[in-house]
């Protein structure tokens, strides 16, 4: 599964997991995947409850745009339209 998932992190979870399960303690199998022994709990924890989807990398909201749908329009157009050279004085 490691090698034909197209998600790099879901991959490398797979093989930590795959060490764990192969008898090598999670101690080892965390320090050899340079991340915390807590990380590897985790990930152990989605995998028992979801298998191998649930390893996969969840998108992350981040902070809400300033903008709404409108305002970005009008942002856009007046960039891809660029400067006015008699009003500004560039060109660029």
């Amino acid at each position: 599964m490691a090698v034909r998932s197209r998600d790099v992190a879901q991959s490398r979870r797979l093989l930590v997991i795959a060490m764990v399960l192969e008898g090598h303690s999670r101690l080892d199998a965390a320090h050899q995947a340079g991340m915390d022994c807590q990380t590897l709990r985790d990930w152990v924890h989605r995998y028992n409850a979801s298998g191998a989807p649930g390893l996969v990398s969840r998108p992350m909201p981040g902070v809400a745009p300033n903008l709404n749908q409108t305002e970005m329009k009008m942002l856009r157009e007046l960039v891809l339209a660029g400067p006015d050279p008699v009003k500004h004085g560039v060109v660029r």
